[in-house]
């Protein structure tokens, strides 16, 4: 594994946390009463020993070989902890240390899995989708815009229904078709912007 699958593994951690949540939330989150004090998501509580933190360039773990630095693994702390705890070393246990080490190596794990066995045109669709989901997320709609083609989308509804004679169907309402609208009015401007930028010639 080189050090970009690392990198490009942290980096989409958001996408897929999913996947092993529930096994770091309880491990974090198991300890008895009498047992030493554990790491709790709603309320943490660090191990009463102080315990010394290693540099941030300290390895403390390997995934296939490939080195994992306390910086990566604070970082990744920080963002499934919500920022409420930013020390990796502060883990009051291997146990919950591991559990966290084991989260971060799935979509690295899933990457290099990925290289080896999709073809390229898989590669190609994969990459392509999560871009546009990269991208997507990234694109501002209002809630004025949306507002807009909501009323532009029942007007329609409406002089359909009066051409065929028919009765007016039941629409939702705006708040309730507004994340739709807004995710389709995003796809919009990306596909636009693709489409104004590149350069698709019919011969």
């Amino acid at each position: 594994m080189n050090k970009n699958l690392v990198g490009a593994g942290v980096a989409i951690l958001i996408s897929i946390s999913g996947l092993s949540a529930d096994t770091l939330k309880n491990s974090l989150m198991s300890a008895d009463k009498d047992d030493t004090p554990m790491v709790n998501l709603d309320n943490l509580k660090l191990d009463k020993k102080e315990k010394q933190s290693r540099p941030d360039s300290a390895v403390v773990a390997t995934i296939n070989g490939e080195n994992i630095t306390k910086e990566q693994a604070d970082q990744y702390l920080a963002l499934r902890t919500q920022g409420r705890m930013t020390d990796f070393d502060k883990l009051p246990g291997d146990e919950q240390r591991l559990a966290l080490i084991n989260e971060m190596a799935i979509p690295n794990l899933a990457a290099i899995k990925a290289n080896e066995e999709l073809n390229t045109e898989e590669k190609k669709a994969a990459i392509s989708r999560f871009w546009m989901q990269k991208k997507l997320s990234t694109t501002k709609v209002t809630e004025e815009e949306a507002k807009k083609a909501y009323d532009e989308l029942i007007q329609k509804v409406k002089e359909a229904a009066k051409k065929q004679s028919k009765e007016e169907p039941k629409m939702p309402t705006f708040e309730e078709a507004k994340r739709e609208i807004m995710l389709q009015l995003a796809q919009d401007k990306v596909t636009k912007d693709l489409l104004e930028n590149g350069k698709v010639k019919l011969k």
